[in-house]
């Protein structure tokens, strides 16, 4: 499976709750499986699948909950992409749930079990990760997302799906989509890494992060600046050839990086690095051109999500959102960018004025996974 970018729905979830994670750039809903509502997830898949919907199925079974469900009700069902196992570690019933999807996709919540792909946690705990998001403080989102990013996760799952009933769920619910948006931008290119132990970790004084051959001369880097200088001269420990070239994979759009070869290394040139950076170098000018696609067709809704979620922060810190100086202005000017569909203009606005008010951290605090 390739880097889901997912979210956990609760066992009474209804088709809204998919439209919802679909219309926030989630790709994949965690959905508790049991005799109860066996027949409701049958039907949110089949529902999903006739309406062309892009979302795929991860079922959570959890104990013996599991053994009254009839799996055979349930197997290959086009919109099944595998299962979560929690408290189940009988190979009978793992090897069961295998053979009702094609790729015999199972994982398991928390900690490793025997006969399954990897891992759902907080923490990586095994090679084969997703990162388990908690959604609860809006201002933690960032740290969570990015470090879980840095630690080598292999999918993302938010643990619940916020409404817009009330301003602190409606401020999360942007903020989930705003981070899902930049991990469908990133998804192509994360989903080629190689395992981790082929991973290198790349440290300096000025970044921290990991470097991943993709083969073909592509090379692929994620990382997390020390500080917020305008630019910084990143040094790779290897000499890339003739052709290749460095870009910076970032909304509003793909930016090519002055490169340099000296000796055997490389120096790229990037300029305003953000939280979390990833640059890609590469010579294959047809996978360049599907990125500036991607990015070019997302970037409508990583505008969107932007502005959202600075007027849902609005509404929700009141008074103290109006004290920072000259955000009245900035708000407005964001708001006629965003009207007139200048949506570079509107997202650059608005990641500034989330900076501002505090909704993304200033810097990032790395643990590296061992």
């Amino acid at each position: 499976m390739s880097f889901p970018i997912a979210v956990a729905l609760t066992p009474e979830a209804t088709l809204k709750d998919v439209e919802r994670a679909i219309q926030h750039c989630l790709d994949t809903v965690v959905l508790p499986v049991n005799q109860n509502n066996w027949r409701k997830v049958r039907e949110l898949m089949s529902t999903s699948h006739e309406n062309g919907w892009n979302v795929r199925f991860v079922l959570w079974a959890k104990g013996q909950q599991v053994k009254s469900v009839p799996l055979h009700r349930i197997a290959n069902h086009p919109s099944l992409e595998g299962w979560l196992v929690q408290d189940v570690s009988d190979p009978v019933q793992i090897a069961m749930l295998r053979a009702t999807t094609e790729l015999g996709c199972v994982w398991s919540w928390g900690r490793e079990t025997p006969f399954t792909h990897g891992v759902l946690s907080h923490q990586p705990t095994s090679q084969h990760w997703w990162a388990w998001i908690a959604v609860g403080e809006v201002e933690s989102l960032a740290g969570q997302v990015f470090k879980a990013l840095l630690s080598e996760a292999e999918g993302i799952c938010f643990s619940y799906l916020p409404t817009e009933d009330e301003p602190l769920e409606c401020e999360r619910l942007k903020a989930i989509g705003f981070f899902a948006v930049h991990l469908r931008l990133w998804k192509p290119l994360l989903s080629e890494r190689p395992n981790f132990s082929e991973a290198w970790e790349w440290k300096t004084d000025e970044i921290s992060g990991w470097v991943w051959n993709l083969g073909d001369e592509e090379t692929l880097c994620l990382f997390s600046p020390s500080s917020f200088p305008p630019t910084l001269w990143l040094k790779l420990p290897f000499m890339v050839r003739e052709g290749v070239r460095a870009y910076s994979v970032q909304f509003p759009a793909l930016v090519r990086l002055p490169l340099q070869r000296k000796g055997n290394n490389t120096f790229v040139n990037f300029s305003e690095p953000k939280l979390i950076n990833i640059v890609w170098l590469t010579n294959e000018i047809k996978r360049v051109q599907k990125m500036h696609q991607i990015a070019n067709e997302l970037m409508p809704k990583a505008m969107q999500f932007a502005v959202q979620w600075v007027l849902a922060r609005k509404e929700r810190l009141g008074e103290k959102f109006q004290a920072i100086p000259n955000m009245d202005n900035q708000v407005w000017s964001m708001l006629q960018k965003a009207k007139r569909r200048q949506f570079s203009y509107g997202y650059v606005e608005a990641y500034k004025i989330l900076r501002a008010t505090g909704a993304l951290p200033e810097l990032l605090t790395i643990t590296h996974a061992t």
